[in-house]
């Protein structure tokens, strides 16, 4: 998880979502557990700006959405708050397995947790990594209470920072034979290739700052 800064609403939802509101509130009168249609708040347009929003990375886990496809996500369900169906604030964009193996706000409440979209709080002062395991940082009951909720510690998202931690300790080693080799430090331009890891639009950039933070990098 990074920090994340939204950009204006779009066009479509600002258009729409009164409308939307209504119809779905006036539905749940007689159907109480419905669901607000998925191809509204989902639109295009909307989800399109969520993607930049987050350089096309689930705003919990930071994996990129390439080989699956992101969902747009309640931050507070809908079966909560149904109110805020349509709101801009609680659209988020999450990878399938954050979005449905999330525990809800009712045995976690966001409000115990960190929100990326939150300027005033850093992820970075809360969530630390050993390998590829995310750690509470200094025991932060926040940075703990964000783990549980999102299952940040589960087996398939393990798997898949290692792998880019694999990724990144093959380019270092190389390097580091290079320099050992020639005598020298680190280029400037190999540095910038190991920063390179760190960008927001890198998969898992908390966790890549983190090691380059440890190396003096």
């Amino acid at each position: 998880m990074i920090s994340i800064t939204r950009l204006p609403e779009p066009a479509r939802l600002t258009e729409s979502k009164e409308k939307w509101l209504t119809a779905y509130l006036k539905r749940r009168e007689t159907r109480p557990g419905l669901r607000p249609d998925s191809r509204q708040y989902g639109h295009p347009e909307i989800r399109s700006t969520l993607e930049a929003i987050s350089y096309n990375k689930c705003f919990y886990c930071e994996r990129k959405l390439v080989e699956t496809k992101g969902e747009v996500d309640h931050y507070i369900e809908v079966a909560e708050e149904p109110a805020l169906a349509f709101d801009w604030y609680n659209l988020y964009l999450s990878c399938p397995d954050c979005n449905r193996r999330k525990l809800s706000n009712v045995m976690i409440p966001v409000s115990d947790c960190l929100d990326p979209c939150d300027p005033t709080e850093s992820p970075a002062d809360h969530l630390t990594f050993d390998d590829e395991h995310v750690r509470p940082k200094d025991g932060s009951p926040k940075g703990s209470k964000t783990v549980q909720k999102y299952k940040l510690e589960r087996l398939s998202l393990n798997y898949l920072r290692l792998k880019q931690l694999q990724q990144f300790c093959e380019l270092l080693l190389e390097l580091r034979e290079r320099q050992r080799r020639d005598g020298r430090p680190l280029t400037q331009p190999e540095k910038e290739v190991l920063a390179s890891f760190k960008e927001p639009q890198h998969a898992f950039s908390l966790m890549f700052s983190t090691y380059l933070a440890k190396l003096d990098l």
